[in-house]
């Protein structure tokens, strides 16, 4: 069997049509259709039933998928690991991390590499969703949040201090919030509370009891925004406010908090030269060593 011909198989088996396998292969729709023909004439049973909403498995297909994608995930580590074995300081390496730190850290960082090392592309994803470092969705990570898989390399870059903040213009509103108040007569712009559940009880150890949440998001540079604008206070890392905002104040200098920023690392792309560069930027950013 032509182990390219299973892409094909987990393509279809993944999106339900030949239009969207087609279009998540870079393929024309035509080729699928071969694709797929030439894969179940080799293996003389059908995959898949055809029918108006789109394809879905056959039960041959189906105990089928479940090999294809060990192929599939053998072939992207054979892939990630002739990466690490490459010492050139070319091509591409993919970060995945969060808005406000690419923002704040690594673009700095990967300013400086341009200029070193030309070669080195970088693909840098800030969407929501953690990739998965493991399966070679990206190659490395910048995260506040400390992986449990002990297959993975992780460091710590750095421990940020966090802060209450809100705008001057809010403060000439409202004043500053008393400690020990729970935030009595203040407004509150939130993480939601099915991304970071912890920080629901309290900011930086003063509690919520008495707080008005107005407005929640899970993006870190709508959050600045809106504390900028004046909408409530915010938890945010000092680091963060004095690099982004540092025209914002610290309503409860009182209370703080502190947090781990980690490198998370593939260890199969570990050794790849390009990707100990970008590393080494992203450590002096944070002035680890």
């Amino acid at each position: 069997m032509n182990w390219d011909n299973t892409r094909y198989l987990l393509a279809i088996a993944r999106t339900g049509s030949l239009r969207a396998a087609a279009a998540s292969l870079g393929v024309d729709q035509a080729t699928v259709a071969r694709r797929l023909r030439t894969l179940e004439q080799e293996l003389n049973i059908g995959l898949f039933t055809r029918h108006p909403e789109g394809y879905s498995l056959t039960a041959a297909g189906r105990l089928l998928v479940p090999e294809a994608e060990k192929m599939e995930a053998a072939a992207a580590a054979m892939g990630r690991k002739t990466i690490g074995l490459d010492t050139t300081l070319a091509g591409t390496v993919h970060i995945a991390s969060t808005e406000t730190l690419a923002r704040c850290f690594l673009l700095p960082a990967l300013r400086e590499l341009r200029q070193s090392s030309p070669g080195i592309t970088v693909t840098l994803s800030t969407a929501p969703a953690l990739l998965d470092i493991k399966r070679g969705e990206a190659d490395l990570a910048v995260r506040s949040a400390r992986p449990t898989d002990g297959s993975l390399i992780i460091r710590r870059l750095a421990t940020v201090r966090m802060g209450l903040y809100a705008s001057a213009e809010y403060v000439s509103r409202h004043g500053l919030p008393v400690a020990g108040s729970a935030f009595a007569g203040h407004e509150l712009v939130m993480f939601p509370r099915d991304v970071l559940p912890q920080y629901w009880q309290e900011l930086c150890g003063e509690p919520l009891t008495n707080g008005n949440i107005v407005m929640e998001t899970a993006s870190q540079l709508l959050m600045i925004e809106a504390v900028r604008q004046g909408m409530g206070i915010s938890m945010m890392a000092q680091e963060i406010v004095e690099r982004c905002s540092p025209e914002l104040v610290n309503v409860m200098p009182s209370r703080s908090d502190c947090a781990d920023i980690w490198l998370v690392v593939n260890p199969d792309v570990w050794s790849a030269g390009r990707v100990r560069v970008v590393i080494e930027a992203i450590k002096d950013a944070f002035g680890s060593r």
